[in-house]
């Protein structure tokens, strides 16, 4: 039996709707390609320098573009990271607030990961004046295992995989098309602080790509400058602390603490962070289209406080308000 076959019409048909879904297909494809990631990790969520079972130390994943960016990198980043699907070989640069160690203490483990693995070109890590001394610090611990090397020979030098930049207020670093800029706040600025004495600064930053924009605090009290860095920004990502919650805490688990050590814990907790209450003034008087809460400076876990810091935040904003755990994402999409 002859088998049957396509008429030249038929087969024109075929081949004009092959070409059309194809067309369809890359006009997809096109309008993907023309609205770069631009997407926030909150890869440890905790706040303050003691550990949790529930929250890692504090550090975040900027995914711009083609850029992989770490903000402030915590102990634990390099394994949270690798939760949240990526590898340190991916993380090109390092922007940290502050030199405080639970912000910083897992640069090394980034930056060391990636040298032993020689995955290629160099980490940069931005950061107030210190952070050439933080990284040199780093970059002098791997001096023993660079003689030791790993078993495939001797690695590359460190000091030509590790580089610093230090950053002054108000400094703007473009990466591409990403802008970043960092201004200083008053997290450092207590009544005979060591850290204002010295001259120490600690930065919040805007990431801004096209016409998209993530301000994070890092660690602040209430500050007219971060809330003018934060103007119309599409994405807040601040810290908070509960006061009286962390001040009963430490009264219980400290009875030798007098009156004035706890009367120092409130001036520092009330100067050096903020409420949710004040949250919630920054959000509204930036205009942020969306808030998230992160660096979370409670007693307990999350969810017995959480309520009360959303209900909180809600007295003086009425934009999208997010409690973040460890590996939530939120994705900033194109407006057109």
């Amino acid at each position: 039996m002859k088998k049957p076959s396509l008429s030249k019409t038929s087969l024109g048909l075929l081949l004009i709707m092959a070409a059309q879904i194809g067309t369809a297909n890359l006009a997809v494809a096109q309008n993907v390609s023309s609205c770069p990631v631009f997407r926030w990790t909150t890869l440890g969520t905790a706040g303050g320098p003691i550990p949790t079972y529930e929250r890692s130390q504090p550090s975040n994943l900027l995914e711009a573009a083609d850029l992989t960016i770490l903000v402030d990198s915590g102990d634990a980043t390099a394994g949270q990271l690798a939760k949240a699907g990526h590898s340190v070989g991916e993380v090109q640069h390092i922007f940290i607030s502050h030199l405080h160690l639970d912000h910083t203490a897992g640069i090394a483990g980034v930056a060391g990961l990636r040298w032993m693995n020689e995955h290629p070109g160099a980490i940069t890590i931005y950061g107030p004046p210190g952070t050439k001394e933080l990284v040199d610090g780093i970059v002098a611990s791997m001096a023993a295992p660079a003689r030791i090397g790993f078993g495939f020979g001797l690695p590359s030098k460190p000091e030509d995989r590790i580089k610093s930049v230090e950053l002054t207020d108000g400094q703007v670093v473009e990466l591409g098309d990403l802008k970043i800029k960092a201004v200083a706040n008053n997290h450092h600025d207590g009544p005979g602080d060591m850290a204002k004495k010295i001259g120490a600064l600690a930065f919040s930053y805007r990431f801004d790509m096209d016409d998209r924009s993530i301000t994070y605090t890092g660690d602040t009290g209430p500050d007219a400058r971060v809330t003018a860095l934060a103007k119309d920004s599409d994405l807040l990502v601040s810290e908070v602390i509960e006061v009286d919650q962390m001040i009963g805490m430490i009264a219980e688990q400290r009875p030798e603490l007098n009156e004035m050590m706890l009367g120092a814990a409130r001036m520092h907790f009330t100067t050096h962070h903020v409420t949710p209450e004040e949250v919630g003034k920054m959000a509204k008087q930036a205009a942020a289209k969306r808030t998230v809460l992160t660096h979370y400076v409670i007693p307990g876990e999350l969810g017995k406080s959480a309520q009360s810091l959303y209900d909180k935040v809600r007295k003086n904003y009425t934009g999208d308000v997010d409690l973040a755990r460890d590996l939530s994402s939120y994705d900033i999409g194109c407006k057109n």
